[in-house]
């Protein structure tokens, strides 16, 4: 491990993190993860999800793409780390960040296949 890497580690972090991310939503939008993400909380879908219930190939699309947006805020939230952008006010900025590793630490056991 180079110094550099451990002086400003959310960086590292960040590096690491993002690719492995987007490939995961990838497979999630694809309808390629196996299980049905059942643990989602404060969903904008319109039914309950229940572990005791079976689901149409229509609900569970709709629950992958739930999912993929809550991935994609994680995914953000340490995009910005990595690139500079002036667009957006600091305070937006800052928004981004905390919601998506408020979410990271939410759902991290839960990032599997």
């Amino acid at each position: 491990m180079e110094n550099w890497e451990k002086w400003d580690l959310k960086y590292s972090i960040a590096e690491f993190v993002v690719p492995r991310l987007e490939a995961y939503k990838k497979e999630v939008e694809n309808d390629n993860i196996m299980s049905i993400p059942l643990w989602i909380e404060d969903h904008n879908l319109p039914f309950i999800l229940d572990q005791n219930r079976e689901y149409l190939k229509e609900e569970i699309s709709l629950i992958n793409k739930e999912w993929a947006s809550i991935l994609q805020k994680m995914i953000s939230s340490f995009t910005t780390l990595l690139t500079a952008n002036d667009e957006i006010s600091f305070e937006e900025l800052q928004k981004i960040q905390n919601e998506g590793m408020q979410l990271f630490a939410k759902y991290y056991f839960n990032l599997w296949d």
